[in-house]
Parts: structure tokens; C-alpha cells; sequence
């Protein structure tokens, strides 16, 4: 969870940081996938490593990179281009917690372990992100500066490496190595993962759903912020990131719940239906825009637990489909696939609202939100085309 705190700085700063810095929406939108653009680069690094090396020592490592970077860029950042580097740095730190936390968590489960509490572990990113916007949206009622609030959770985040390196129980599994033959070895082995015909289908499906994701999580701030203007209701910045933080936590049981409910049933068929759903209700939030500001907040709470359900049952798909030798290179492309799929859902909403006339035009969130539920669609049909008669 302190691992994340940072995770909602931007989000939150967005539209102040925008205005100082005369961003377009596009730009805006480009700095919020840096930070997913950061994770992917540094995913076949800092995950790869983890089939080779005690994940704790990466977990830790990478706690400190990503504190590093909300700290520089709570000093140095002024434009679009030194907030792009700078917020991509954040996003290769938490590529070295989330998937080596998990793998951390693999070395210490048995085989039902796995499948019942990697969902788990998943959907406490979810508590992690309302961690982030509740500390976050506290700091900007106050009128923290942005640089003070960046720092702020900056600092936190250097914390979060330090229970791990300490309290972390004995590994359950016998590494198979430990030599590191270079990274050409590493990049190799994540490249032989597209042959897993088992696996792949989850880790596509996984990019659509973090392109969603990620593209809701960095504009619906901004988001709610327009609604309420619109409607003519005053919203303070702490009534609205806590609303963001409360469906950030309730997605953890959406997730939990969706994954266990896919135990003994053919995951595939079912994590497609839940795509599907998702799509459909995507277009029913952007509807509420035009009607009421509490109904379109209601479908906002909704749309987001379709969104998360599918993640640890994705999650759960990639790990259970292979052995525990090259585990750490199926998360790896599991991310890597995810979360460049995450780095382009804020360009795309930024780039509607740019097309339709700026972030206080209607019809550019409406079409920037229905952008969003192709990612649901995408992963229905890929899993629906791969595996609908499987039972996996």
C-alpha cells in the first residue's frame, strides 16, 4: 500500500499542473501514460530478475527508485517535457514492487495457494490507489503545493521496501539458478513466453483491461470535476478524491469476488463475459453525463468494480498456466503487455477531449469514456476467441 502512495499525484495536480504549464489534453494525457511507459521499460529489468534473484532485494531497490522520482520531479519538473521523464521514473519504480511483490508471494504459496491468493493480492492494488487519492486529496484541500505534496508522499514511499526486506517468511520454492547470464538471457526467455498458447490469451486480455483501467483512474478527477461544474454543483477537491479513494477500495472484493467466482468454472469464458458487461456499461455511464451529476457519480462507482473484476482472474490466468521456472518472465510480459496498454489509455482520453473541444466540452468525455470500454471489448473477444470451449 505505501508502495502506491504516490501513485494519485498526478492525477490529482492534473488540472493545476496543466493550467501552469499551458498542456494540452493530449500532453496531459501523455504525462499520465509516462508513468506506465516507465514500468514497461523497466518490467523485463527489474521482473525478469526476479526468476534469478530474491525478489525482496528488487522489491526494496525499486521502493527507493520510485520515491527518487516523485522527489525530483517535486524539484525539477516545469514543462511537459521534464514531467513526462521524471513521472515515467515513478512508474519503473512501482514496475519493481507490484509483479516482484506478487512473485515474493508465489515463493511462500503452494500450488491452491497461488490460485486463491494471488486475486488477492491483486486487488489490494486497488487499496494502494484509494491509499493514494485519500493522503493526496487530505494534502490539496489543505492547499498543499504540489511540489510539497509530492515530496510528502515521496518519502512515504521510501518506506514501503523496509517491512518486506524484514518480515518476509522463508521461500517454499528451490530456485533452479542462481547465475545471471545477462540480460539477452532474460529478454529471451520473456520472448518465449508468446509460445504459451495458455498464458498469452490472459496477458493480451490483460493490456485491455489496464488500457480501461489506467485511462479511468488518471482522468476521472478531472472527470468529476467537469460534471460538476456542469451541473452546477460545488464539489470540494477532498469530497472528490475521497470518492475516487472508496471505489479504488471497493474494487478490492470486485476483484477478490471475480476471481474466486471463477474457480472450478472455465475462467476464460467467464472473465470474456465479464468484458463484455463492462463494455455495455461504459456507454450507460456516459449517458448519466448528460442526465445528473449523482447518477453519473453512481455509474461511475459501477463502472468501476466491472472494470477491476476481471484483473486477478487475468492475473491468476498467467500464473497458473506454466511452470514455476519461467514464472517471473510470464509476469514480466504480463506486465509489459499490461501496462503498455495502461500507458495509452490517458493519451486517448486526452487526445478525444482535445478533438471535441477541450476538457469542458460534453461530447469530449462522452467519447473519451467510450474510448475506454473497447479495452473490455478487446479482451472479451481475445479470450472468447482462444478459449470459450477450454476449460482453463
Amino acid at each position: 500500500m505505501f508502495s502506491m502512495a504516490g501513485f494519485a499525484a498526478w492525477p490529482i495536480y492534473l488540472l493545476d499542473l496543466q493550467k501552469e504549464w499551458l498542456l494540452t489534453n493530449s500532453e496531459a494525457g501523455w504525462i499520465s501514460g509516462s508513468f506506465f511507459l516507465g514500468y514497461v521499460i523497466a518490467t523485463p529489468f527489474l521482473v525478469g530478475l526476479t526468476d534469478i534473484y530474491d525478489s525482496r532485494k528488487l522489491y526494496f531497490f525499486s521502493s527507493v527508485l520510485g520515491a527518487l522520482g516523485l522527489i525530483l520531479f517535486s524539484v525539477f519538473s516545469n514543462d511537459f517535457f521534464s514531467a513526462f521523464f521524471l513521472w515515467s521514473l515513478v512508474g519503473a519504480g512501482f514496475a519493481g514492487t507490484y509483479m516482484p511483490g506478487l512473485q515474493i508471494l508465489n515463493a511462500r504459496l503452494d500450488e491452491k495457494g497461488k490460485e486463491k491468493y494471488v486475486s488477492v493480492y491483486t486487488a489490494f492494488f486497488g487499496l494502494g490507489i484509494a491509499f493514494s487519492f485519500f493522503i493526496l486529496g487530505i494534502l490539496k484541500d489543505y492547499q498543499f503545493s504540489w511540489q510539497n505534496s509530492f515530496l510528502f508522499v515521496g518519502f512515504i514511499q521510501i518506506l514501503s521496501g523496509i517491512p518486506i526486506i524484514l518480515f518476509s517468511g522463508p521461500e517454499l520454492e528451490k530456485r533452479t539458478s542462481n547465475k545471471f547470464d545477462g540480460f539477452g538471457k532474460i529478454f529471451k526467455s520473456i520472448l518465449l513466453v508468446t509460445k504459451n498458447k495458455n498464458a498469452m490469451p490472459y496477458i493480451l486480455g490483460y493490456g485491455g483491461h489496464t488500457y480501461e483501467l489506467f485511462g479511468f483512474r488518471s482522468w476521472t478527477f478531472a472527470c468529476i470535476v467537469f460534471l460538476s461544474y456542469n451541473f452546477n454543483v460545488e464539489l470540494s477537491n477532498i469530497f472528490i478524491a475521497n470518492f475516487i479513494a472508496i471505489i479504488g477500495f471497493t474494487g478490492i472484493f470486485a476483484s477478490i469476488w471475480g476471481a474466486q467466482f471463477c474457480i472450478g468454472k472455465n475462467r476464460a469464458y467467464v472473465v470474456s463475459n465479464m468484458g463484455l458487461i463492462c463494455f455495455f456499461i461504459s456507454i450507460i455511464t456516459v449517458l448519466t453525463f448528460l442526465i445528473n451529476l449523482w447518477l453519473a457519480l453512481l455509474f461511475l462507482f459501477i463502472y468501476n468494480i466491472f472494470i477491476i473484476m476481471d484483473s486477478g482472474s487475468l492475473t491468476t490466468g498467467t500464473v497458473v498456466n506454466g511452470s514455476s521456472v519461467d514464472r517471473g518472465s510470464r509476469l514480466a510480459l504480463h506486465s509489459i503487455v499490461g501496462f503498455f496498454g495502461g500507458a495509452l489509455g490517458g493519451p486517448v482520453v486526452g487526445l478525444c477531449l482535445d478533438i471535441f473541444g477541450g476538457e469542458n466540452n460534453m461530447m469530449g468525455w462522452i467519447f473519451g469514456f467510450i474510448c475506454l470500454g473497447l479495452g473490455s471489448l478487446m479482451s472479451s473477444v481475445v479470450l472468447r476467441r482462444y478459449f470459450a470451449k477450454t476449460n482453463v
